[in-house]
């Protein structure tokens, strides 16, 4: 399996190649779900790519969100100049976008983004007729499903093993969007799941905290799992995270697939709001009682001396501790305050103690965020390409040095070296020489024939040559440039209109499309509305779910056959259903998307069209049952259900059930 880690910056792309990756994604400007950080631009994109070939790491392109009909071109351009440049494939989400990049320039290679969805065998199916090599598989897939494609497709798999965990399924995530105006399938995500929410039950408040809170994925205890399922890649989340979080978790897993343990404690400090497996063996406990960085425990306030200014707190750790580290306090378990330690001072066995202002209490719980120690240690250090030279020293002769690479050799000639009168060059001159180098770490062979002389000057010139020349030949890519063609698509779509959404059976019918969306499928109930539909002269759509697993489809499946009932499409997978319309869940954003499923067309998010209200959120977690206790065998669910942010908006728990329930947020 090979490890793909994630990259802000260029300080991060050096701490991921130090820490072990095979792969980094990056982005760069506003055409990636991650532009609130400050990345990478086209014009600097070179000198990463260059930089990762140079230790044989490949670079992967986000350009993951949706597109506007206006912005299509200028993507293009960017992927056209991306790939020119040497990025080995592109991170994509919107299916017209894919569309053009496979049918105009087959050359790419091309990822279908974890924000499509893919989480069956069935929606692998559907994107692989669209030139993909590689799938992002969603976060909620579970073990079985992994296997099931990988039995039955050649496509690479990528999963997700570490790091922030979306609460609401990939892709369908809308509650930034309509409230915020700010998409997360756009990249600007306000992450509004990290704040404060109320449970209420028939307006009485049951609960409150961040319960929307996702913990962060750890997936270190499962690598043989993923392995033996079929797993191709292991990726780590964390663009938007410091370059010792990439550093650390990068060389954590490294040594897991070396065959080696990883530090426990290390992955928490790199960053944890409490971890989780997810939904890898179904729907987990993925909730946190908070909402950022816990770090690890490592003691408790034992005593308080508070002045008129400042108060002095002694305090006992498990480790040792450092000045300038960072600290957080609980009471109970809820944050407290949180302070960098400038003056620590050791008073003891186990203790310290630290001067602050703040109010602290006696007995709180004290957790290490950030160990200022250990990360100036890590971000210090600088990755080394290892480099075989032969260098040959023969009187009357150009110096040379034959660079030995794996799969290729080159000679680069220096200055002729002179009979040396005095003082000789000596072998140890030579290898000190090309020690000098940042970029390379250098094992020389020197092949002395005897007594040569040259010019420190001359000897300098030809270690830069060399190191140039080899420098070229580790990142030079062979490939034919690509040239931007005219690109000409079927820009026409058709929007389903004149259409009513009902939950239940005996709901009345006031359009001509009637869109069925029921808590439970049954096929009885599905059979008594098309039945009333047929009668009204109305046409009846079943509204599918945008997660089912293989029982999920095949209840489905059974439905449509033996009642012929037309389908509504919110996922990839429902297209193989023979759907009729495709629904808001897919979320075509531009008449190129639409024209390819040349289909009538509802969608989630406002660009192409007006948008029809998709459900805020998509939970693959049970909110009853993580908030509220019981059991699938003692199901707590019932209407009712909401959730209150600060500002008073409320949020209904609404649910499909199938093999097993998907809960929605909806108004």
């Amino acid at each position: 399996m090979k490890l793909l880690s994630p990259v802000g910056n260029f300080e991060s792309l050096k701490s991921a190649i130090l820490g072990g990756a095979d792969e980094v994604y990056l982005g760069i400007n506003d055409f990636n779900a991650r532009n609130n950080i400050d990345g990478f631009t086209i014009d600097d994109l070179k000198q990463a790519v260059d930089y990762s070939h140079l230790f044989g790491v490949k670079v992967l392109l986000a350009v993951n969100i949706l597109f506007s009909d206006e912005e299509l071109a200028l993507a293009v351009d960017i992927v056209i100049k991306a790939y020119n440049v040497g990025v080995d494939a592109f991170i994509v989400q919107d299916l017209g976008f894919a569309h053009i990049l496979s049918s105009y320039y087959p050359e790419i290679e091309l990822h279908a983004s974890t924000q499509m969805g893919i989480h069956n065998l069935e929606g692998v199916k559907e994107i692989e007729k669209f030139g993909f090599k590689r799938v992002v598989l969603s976060r909620e897939t579970p073990l079985s499903e992994i296997k099931r494609i990988r039995d039955n497709s050649d496509i690479e798999i990528e999963y997700f093993v570490h790091g922030a965990l979306c609460v609401s399924f990939s892709g369908n995530c809308y509650l930034s969007s309509y409230l915020n105006d700010a998409s997360g399938n756009r990249g600007r995500c306000k992450q509004l799941c990290r704040l404060p929410y109320k449970l209420l039950k028939d307006g009485k408040q049951v609960k409150e905290g961040y319960l929307l809170s996702a913990k962060d994925f750890d997936m270190s205890n499962r690598l043989a799992d993923l392995k033996q399922a079929g797993v191709d890649v292991l990726k780590i989340e964390g663009r938007a995270r410091r370059p010792y979080y990439v550093y650390t978790v990068t060389n954590e897993y490294r040594k897991l697939l070396d065959g080696k343990r990883a530090d426990a404690d290390k992955l928490k400090l790199a960053f944890n709001r409490g971890f989780t497996e997810g939904y890898f063996n179904g729907n987990g406990n993925i909730i946190s009682d908070v909402q950022n960085h816990v770090g690890i425990e490592i003691g408790k306030v034992l005593s308080v001396n508070n002045g008129k200014k400042f108060n002095e707190i002694i305090l006992s750790s498990k480790r040792e501790l450092n000045k300038k580290s960072t600290f957080k306090f609980f009471k109970n378990g809820k944050e407290i305050t949180t302070l960098t330690a400038y003056d620590l001072i050791r008073v003891g066995n186990g203790k310290y103690k630290i001067t602050t202002t703040q109010k602290i209490e006696v007995g709180y719980t004290v957790n290490l965020i950030s160990d200022f120690n250990e990360e100036s240690a890590i971000l210090s250090g600088n990755p080394k390409r290892k480099l075989k030279l032969k260098i040959s020293l023969i009187p009357n002769q150009k110096i040379s040095a034959e660079i030995i690479l794996n799969d290729k050799t080159e000679i680069v000639y220096g200055d002729i070296l002179q009979i040396a009168k005095n003082q000789p060059l000596m072998e140890a001159e030579i290898i000190a020489n090309f020690s000098k180098s940042e970029t390379f770490d250098c094992d020389v062979v020197v092949d002395m024939q005897g007594d040569v002389f040259i010019a420190k000057k001359q000897l300098n010139e030809f270690r830069r040559n060399v190191l140039e020349v080899a420098f070229n030949l580790l990142t030079s890519v062979d490939r034919v440039p690509l040239v931007k063609k005219e690109i000409i698509e079927n820009k026409t779509y058709v929007p389903f209109v004149d259409f009513a959404i009902v939950t239940s059976v005996n709901e009345s019918l006031v359009a001509r499309n009637i869109i069925y969306t029921p808590d439970t499928y049954h096929v009885e109930d599905v059979k008594r509305l098309l039945e009333r539909c047929r009668d009204e002269g109305r046409e009846l759509y079943l509204d599918t779910p945008n997660f089912a697993l293989k029982e999920d489809v095949a209840i489905l499946k059974k439905i449509i056959e033996q009642t012929g009932v037309k389908v509504v499409a919110n996922n990839y997978y429902a297209l193989s259903l023979g759907a009729d319309v495709i629904g808001a869940g897919l979320n075509v954003y531009n008449t190129v998307s639409a024209s390819v499923h040349n289909k009538p067309i509802m969608t989630a998010e406002k660009g192409m069209a007006g948008r029809v209200r998709f459900p805020y959120m998509t939970l693959r977690f049970c909110p009853i049952k993580s908030h509220v206790g019981g059991n699938c065998k003692n199901c707590q669910y019932s209407s009712g259900f909401e959730l209150q942010m600060e500002s008073g908006k409320r949020l209904k728990i609404k649910r499909k059930k199938l093999s097993d329930c998907t809960f929605y947020l909806t108004d």
